[in-house]
């Protein structure tokens, strides 16, 4: 024990427990001393800042090192790597060195005030009283048993906080935790290198929104990347690298991916319709592309897809919520008649037969549909000479499109006249 410390500690030995605890003050009062004198020659705040630059070059360099490990670190990045790791070992090694001068971890001792160390909060910590006598007996050899418990206290974890602040090195959960959100930003940053049109659709959006926030911002994401709707499908891949053109299937499913590939959203489907179908929905948003039946009135799908999350519908073709209303098709393939335009047509579950114009599609109310076909076939056993003239008759009037009724009263009127001339020529004949 040092002489300086057993001037200050000249107590007689049969003290009682209040001289035991002003004993206990003097001994805390040398400690505090003590400290000052260290922190004389390295601050507890230069200490305090030396550790949070220590951490800050703790982090990059493991983010390095994961680059390194997954083959993506540049030769720059592998020079840095390199520094950062002689500069943490240099640092490492001036704190053994301060160890072992002043006895303790000045960098582990809780920190109230940029200049004092309180071991007031330490008091109910230390039990034993001091007991005071000659040099190198039983009670000074308490006493330094006494100072080496607090000099322990205070690089105690349980004190290495002090209003809400730790000095000490990062802990393994914190490592690891940054580890997985630099793992989260590489594979984030390698998404939109080899996706150029996804920095539009994730632009704006908030990364700490939860997951319904940020599905309806992505979804009306894809607004503003300039879709052209061919109504051929194309891959999700070949619209994220930057060709955006393609169908309902191509939306849909590069929703899907940039979701859960991007913004780590999972459980989203691909829903569809498989089958043809009407459908009265309207203009879609992407160049204003109108619908492809009855001179854009409504639309005519050979089949129909949709991303779905959680229970919602993410229609990004109509960027619409709401499920399409369809008029299925009774069929899968199209049925062929002599009186369509192109031998084929569809018949719908609400009594409408579609049938196709070229590139586009026309519709026609059932019951007509059946009246000409019944029209030409009686027609068949008067004259079959001219059958041939009536059902490019017929053609040409669904060509035009098969709305106008009164176009098919015309028709109906003319053929008639035809039948009832054949029909009176033939008796005059006679």
């Amino acid at each position: 024990m040092n002489p300086a410390m057993k001037e200050r500690l000249q107590i007689h030995k049969k003290a009682d427990s209040s001289a035991s605890k002003s004993e206990q003050g003097q001994l805390q009062s040398h400690l505090l001393t003590t400290h000052s004198q260290f922190g004389s020659q390295k601050p507890i705040v230069q200490a305090k800042v030396e550790n949070q630059e220590f951490q800050q070059d703790q982090f990059e360099a493991t983010k390095l090192k994961i680059q390194a490990k997954h083959g993506t670190i540049t030769p720059e990045g592998q020079e840095r790597l390199t520094v950062l790791q002689a500069k943490m070992n240099e640092s490492l090694q001036q704190g053994k060195e301060h160890s072992l001068q002043f006895g303790h971890n000045i960098d582990k001792m809780a920190i109230r005030r940029t200049d004092t160390v309180s071991l007031v909060q330490m008091e109910p910590l230390i039990q034993p009283k001091l007991t005071i006598g000659q040099a190198g007996d039983q009670y000074e050899q308490e006493a330094d048993r006494v100072a080496t418990s607090v000099v322990n206290q205070i690089n105690s974890p349980t004190l290495q906080k002090q209003e809400g602040q730790q000095t000490n090195l990062p802990s393994s959960s914190n490592e690891q935790a940054n580890s997985k959100q630099i793992l989260a930003a590489d594979k984030k940053q390698k998404f939109l290198q080899e996706y150029s049109l996804a920095k539009t659709l994730v632009n704006g959006i908030d990364h700490t929104l939860p997951e319904d926030k940020i599905l309806e911002q992505l979804f009306k994401n894809f607004g503003n990347i300039q879709f052209q709707y061919t109504m051929v499908s194309k891959s999700q891949e070949t619209l994220l690298k930057g060709s955006p053109e393609g169908d309902c299937q191509t939306l849909a499913r590069a929703f899907k991916k940039v979701a859960e590939e991007y913004f780590g959203i999972e459980k989203i489907t691909v829903e569809s319709i498989a089958k043809p179908f009407l459908t009265e929905a309207g203009v879609t948003p992407y160049q204003g592309k109108k619908p492809n039946c009855d001179d854009g009135k409504r639309w005519f799908f050979q089949n129909h897809y949709w991303a779905s999350w959680n229970g919602k519908v993410y229609d990004v073709l109509f960027l619409t919520h709401k499920r399409t209303e369809a008029d299925m098709a009774k069929q899968v393939q199209p049925l062929t008649s002599m009186l369509m335009p192109e031998q084929e047509y569809y018949e719908t579950e609400k009594g409408k037969i579609v049938y196709p114009i070229v590139n586009k599609y026309s519709t026609v109310d059932i019951n007509i549909f059946d009246k000409l076909k019944n029209f030409v076939s009686n027609l068949g056993r008067f004259f079959s000479d001219n059958m041939s003239a009536i059902v490019n008759k017929i053609q040409s009037l669904l060509s035009k499109g098969g709305n106008n009724a009164s176009g098919f009263d015309s028709l109906m009127r003319e053929l008639e006249n035809d039948k009832t001339s054949t029909v009176i020529s033939n008796n005059q004949n006679h």
